[in-house]
C-alpha cells in the first residue's frame, strides 16, 4: 500500500495542479493578445529575485521606504544531550544534532509588502524574503522551482492597516502550529510591539479546534483574524513580519515558557506530576499508526498507561493531562508536541518507524528536562541501526516490537 501511495503521489499531484496551470497559461496568454487587460505582473508571476535575509533587504531597498528590523535573540550553539535506548547505538539523527545551532530571531516592518498563502513575504520592489518564507516542497526541490510550479493566478487582496504574518508552511498541523506559528505572536511582543496596535493577523486557518482556540486563549478578536485559506494573496499598509523561531528544532526557554502559560490552566512554573502514565495514541490518524497496537494498549495497562486519543481534548484539557504525568510513551506524531507542558523528570519514549527518525521531540525534551528515551519498530536491519539510510516517508506505519518495548520500560525504570 505505501509503495502504491509514494508511486501514485506525484501523478495526482500534478493532476490536482492542472486546472491552475491551464487558468494562468489562458491569463498570461490573454494579456499579451489584449495589452489593454490590466491585470499587474506580480500576479501573474512568481517573484524573479530572492534575498536570503531579511537584513540585507532592509540594508539595502528597504531603507529607502523605511522598513525597519528589531532584533530579539542573539544566534547561538545548543549542546543536546544524546537519547538513551536499548539499540547498539543512537541513530545518526541524534549525532548530527548533539550540538544545535540556534538562528537569531527579529521581526521586521515592511511597507506595501506582500504575503502569500504559505507565508512566502515579498517585498514591495518584488524580492522573496527567504529566512521568513518558511516552504516544505514535497518532494524536495528548490525554493524558486517549487514556487514556479505552484504558482497561481490569486486575486491580491488589499489591507489598509497594519498586518502581522504569522502563517507558515505547514501550521495545520498541530506541531507546526505550536511551535512556528504562534511563537511568532509572541516574538512580536517581545520586540516591544503592542499587539493592540496591530490591525489583523494572518494565520494559516481557522478549520481546526485547536487553532480557534489557541487563538481565542492569546486574547486575539476573531474580527482581526484573516485566514490564508480564505485569503490567499495579500498586500498592507505595513507588514509586521516575526522571523520564524522554530527552525528545525529550536525551542528557546521563552518559546516553551510562552506556551505553558498561555495555555496550562495552573502556575505553568509550580506544576507537580501526580504519577499519571498516559500511551497517546494514532488510531485515529491516517498514517503512522501503530499496526500491533491493542498489543502494545495491553502490554502498558499491566504497567498502570491509560490510553489518550488527544484529538478528542482540547488544547487546554491535553496540557492538563501531560502536566499531571510521569511517563509518556507515543509512537512519532504531533501529540508529543505536548510534551511541553510536562513537568521536568518526566520520562518520555518515543517510537519511531526506521523509515522516519526526527529529533524535534528529543530537542524540546531537553529543554524542558524530560527523560527521554527512544525505541525502532520493526524494520532496520539490527546491523543498520545507527546509520540506516531512512526514506523519511512520514506515512509508513509502526510495527512495534513488544519485547524491546518491555527492555525499553526497563531501562527506564518504569515498573
Amino acid at each position: 500500500m505505501h509503495w502504491l501511495k509514494r508511486n501514485l503521489r506525484p501523478s495526482w499531484r500534478k493532476l490536482r495542479r492542472m486546472p491552475h496551470r491551464v487558468n494562468l497559461f489562458a491569463v498570461r496568454i490573454a494579456v499579451r493578445i489584449f495589452p489593454l487587460i490590466a491585470i499587474e505582473r506580480h500576479r501573474l508571476y512568481p517573484p524573479a529575485r530572492y534575498c536570503s535575509t531579511t537584513a540585507e533587504w532592509i540594508s539595502t531597498a528597504g531603507n529607502d521606504i523605511n522598513a525597519s528590523i528589531t532584533r530579539v535573540d542573539a544566534a547561538s550553539i545548543v549542546s543536546n544531550p544524546l537519547p538513551k535506548t536499548i539499540h547498539k547505538g543512537v541513530r545518526q539523527q541524534f549525532l548530527t544534532d548533539e550540538t544545535y545551532a540556534y538562528p537569531e530571531t527579529f521581526v521586521a516592518t515592511i511597507p506595501r509588502g506582500r504575503v502569500l498563502k504559505r507565508g512566502l513575504v515579498i517585498t514591495p520592489d518584488g524580492q522573496l524574503l527567504q529566512d521568513v518564507s518558511t516552504y516544505f516542497p514535497d518532494p524536495p526541490e528548490t525554493l524558486a522551482s517549487s514556487i514556479s510550479v505552484e504558482w497561481k493566478f490569486e486575486k491580491l487582496t488589499p489591507i489598509e492597516g497594519r498586518v502581522a504574518v504569522l502563517t507558515t508552511d505547514g501550521a495545520n498541523l498541530y506541531y507546526h502550529w505550536l511551535f512556528q506559528l504562534l511563537p511568532r505572536f509572541e516574538l512580536i511582543r517581545r520586540a516591544g510591539i503592542e499587539t493592540s496596535r496591530i490591525d489583523y493577523f494572518v494565520v494559516n486557518s481557522q478549520k481546526s479546534r485547536f487553532q480557534r482556540e489557541t487563538l481565542a486563549l492569546l486574547g486575539i478578536d476573531h474580527a482581526k483574524i484573516i485566514a490564508s485559506d480564505q485569503v490567499p494573496y495579500l498586500t498592507a499598509r505595513e507588514l509586521v513580519v516575526p522571523s520564524v523561531p522554530l527552525g528545525g528544532g529550536c525551542f528557546r526557554p521563552w518559546m516553551t515558557d510562552f506556551l505553558r502559560a498561555s495555555f496550562l490552566s495552573m502556575n505553568h512554573k509550580k506544576i507537580r506530576s501526580s504519577g499519571r502514565r498516559l500511551y497517546i495514541s494514532r488510531a485515529k490518524a491516517g498514517y503512522r499508526r501503530v499496526l500491533n497496537e491493542p498489543d502494545v494498549v495491553e502490554l502498558l495497562r499491566r504497567r498502570g498507561f491509560e490510553t489518550a486519543a488527544f484529538e478528542t481534548l482540547s488544547v487546554s484539557q491535553q496540557a492538563a493531562a501531560m502536566a499531571s504525568c510521569d511517563a509518556v510513551v507515543a509512537p512519532h506524531g504531533g501529540g508529543l508536541s505536548n510534551i511541553v507542558f510536562c513537568s521536568p523528570g518526566t520520562k518520555v519514549i518515543e517510537i519511531f518507524s526506521p523509515e522516519l527518525v526526527a529529533g524535534y521531540f528529543w530537542k524540546l525534551s531537553n529543554q524542558m528536562n524530560l527523560d527521554y528515551y527512544y525505541l525502532l519498530g520493526k524494520g532496520a536491519p539490527a546491523t543498520l541501526q545507527v546509520d540506516y539510510p531512512q526514506s523519511w516517508n512520514a506515512g509508513t506505519d509502526i510495527e512495534v516490537d513488544l519485547e524491546m518495548l518491555e527492555k525499553t520500560l526497563t531501562l527506564a525504570n518504569i515498573s
